[in-house]
């Protein structure tokens, strides 16, 4: 399944839904775009995994390309609700140490928040 990929607005924080598969070629391709156009207007995004089935190493860089961008920029690139493959991916590479990963939405939302106070 390609990649979809919806949209809100919660304050200043991009929350991004995505859906199918986060791997090389067009998907990676279009969740870094849609990302990199939504830094401009803050650095503080969420990315819900919850309905990605698959992730591959392109997808893993295309997240942590973003992820430097969002820091860069003074930000924070968040991900929720990863289910288990992409979570033991997350795990076997040790990237469950580099991102902060939240169970809901509102989790990561609060965590903001908190980061701003």
């Amino acid at each position: 399944m390609a990649l979809k990929v919806e949209t809100r607005i919660s304050g200043d924080v991009f929350i991004l839904q995505c859906e199918g598969r986060i791997v090389f070629g067009d998907e990676s391709a279009a969740l870094r775009d849609r990302v990199r156009h939504m830094l401009s207007g803050t650095p503080k995004i969420i990315v819900n995994l919850e309905r990605v089935d698959h992730i591959d190493s392109a997808g893993l860089g295309t997240l942590v390309g973003l992820w430097i961008s969002a820091k860069n920029r003074g930000g924070e690139l968040m991900l929720v609700s990863p289910n288990k493959h992409v979570n033991d991916v997350l795990r076997r590479t040790n990237l469950d140490n580099v991102f902060k990963l939240y169970g809901s939405d509102d989790e990561a939302l609060a965590a903001f928040q908190k980061h701003v106070a």
